[in-house]
C-alpha cells in the first residue's frame, strides 16, 4: 500500500473529511458551527464524493451502496458516529467555524499536500530520529577533546 501514495493520501483526506462530517453534524444545535460546516460542506463536497468513491472501489464497496462514506469508514475502521457529551460539545463547537476556515481544510488542498508528502521516498524513514544516549566512553572523550581544545586556545 505504501507504493501508492495516492491511495495513502486519499485515505488520509478522507480520514479527516469524515470526523469533519462527524463533527460538523455534531454541533448542529450551534448556529456559527452549522452554517461554518455547511460553507466547508459546500465547498468540499466534491472532493469528499471523489475520495469516497475512490476508496469504495478500493474497500469493494459497490458504488451504489447506500450510505456510502459510512461504508467506506469502517472499512477503514474508522468512527462512523460521534457520541460527545454536551460539554464536550459546548466546549469544541464554538471553534468549528475557525478551524473549518484554516487553509489545510480545504480537502483538495490538504490532498495535494498529503500526496507531496507520501510521494517523497525518504516518507516512512523517521525524520529525527532520538538521539541515543552518549556512552560513558563518548562522554569522556568528548570531555577530554573540549578540555584540550581549550588548552590549546591563547
Amino acid at each position: 500500500m505504501f507504493n501508492q501514495p495516492e491511495l495513502v493520501s486519499t485515505q488520509r483526506v478522507f480520514g479527516v473529511a469524515n470526523a469533519t462530517v462527524m463533527l460538523g453534524t455534531a454541533c448542529h444545535a450551534f448556529p456559527a458551527a452549522t452554517a461554518a460546516y455547511e460553507a466547508w460542506l459546500t465547498e468540499n463536497q466534491s472532493t469528499m464524493q471523489t475520495l469516497t468513491a475512490t476508496l469504495a472501489v478500493h474497500y469493494r464497496i459497490a458504488l451504489d451502496t447506500p450510505n456510502q462514506q459510512s461504508r467506506v469508514a469502517q472499512a477503514m475502521h474508522l468512527k462512523t458516529s460521534l457520541d460527545l457529551s454536551p460539554d464536550t460539545l459546548d466546549e469544541v463547537c464554538p471553534t468549528l467555524a475557525d478551524t473549518l476556515a484554516l487553509p489545510q481544510m480545504n480537502l483538495q488542498q490538504r490532498y495535494r499536500d498529503t500526496l507531496a508528502e507520501v510521494s517523497d521516498p525518504n516518507y516512512l524513514k523517521l525524520k529525527n530520529k532520538p538521539a541515543r544516549p552518549a556512552s560513558a566512553t563518548e562522554v569522556k572523550a568528548s570531555t577530554s577533546d573540549a578540555e584540550t581544545a581549550t588548552e590549546q586556545t591563547p
